[in-house]
C-alpha cells in the first residue's frame, strides 16, 4: 500500500465545503483530515458502535412514551440524546 499524500481536483457542493469546515472547527482539526474521515466511511469512527447502540436506545424510548403516552420515557430519550452528542462531540477528533 502506498504511504502519502496526493492533491487532487475534486468538486465539492458548497454547502458540503460549510459544513465540513464547520465539523473540522468544532473538532479542533483540519479540513484534509475532516474530509478524509468523511472519505473513507465510518468505518474508522471507534465511535460508531456505540452511536448505533444509543441511537436504538433513544428510538426505543421515544416509542414506548408514545405507545403508553409516558412523557418519563420521552425525558430519558432527551438525556441520552444529551449524553450521546456530548460523548461523540468531545472524543471523535
Amino acid at each position: 500500500m502506498k504511504t502519502g499524500t496526493s492533491a487532487k481536483t475534486l468538486r465539492i457542493p458548497n454547502d458540503t465545503i460549510d459544513d465540513i469546515e464547520r465539523v473540522a472547527q468544532e473538532k479542533k482539526t483540519t479540513f484534509s483530515k475532516e474530509a478524509n474521515r468523511r472519505l473513507k466511511g465510518r468505518n474508522d469512527d471507534t465511535n460508531y458502535p456505540l452511536f448505533l447502540a444509543k441511537t436504538q436506545t433513544i428510538i426505543n424510548l421515544c416509542w414506548e412514551g408514545v405507545r403508553t403516552g409516558s412523557e418519563e420515557s420521552i425525558k430519558k430519550a432527551q438525556e441520552e440524546e444529551k449524553k450521546l452528542w456530548t460523548r461523540i462531540m468531545t472524543s471523535s477528533k
